[in-house]
């Protein structure tokens, strides 16, 4: 189970930089061991390929946290509210 302030640093560090509407969905979730998994939701993910999104996500959490926290995030999803509801 990962430690639950590592968590919320990841939480507050992509909801303050990035996903600052309330209609943003950041879950941050244990992984396997102490790992963390990211699932994110938002509009400012529409008409975006899958490879720009994890490029996104990406500079923003090597950016703003040190590299201990965000080499412990393990599985990353990045969807549109349109993608989910296509079941992408």
């Amino acid at each position: 189970m990962a430690d639950e302030q590592l968590k919320q640093q990841i939480r507050d560090v992509l909801k303050q930089v990035y996903f600052t509407s309330p209609d943003d969905m950041v879950d941050v979730s244990d992984g396997p061991d102490d790992s963390v998994h990211l699932v994110l939701i938002s509009r400012k993910f529409d008409g975006q390929r899958a490879k720009a999104k994890h490029e996104l996500i990406s500079d923003i959490l090597v950016g703003n946290l040190p590299s201990e926290v965000w080499n412990r995030i393990s599985l990353t999803i990045c969807r549109s509210p349109e993608e989910i509801k296509a079941g992408l």
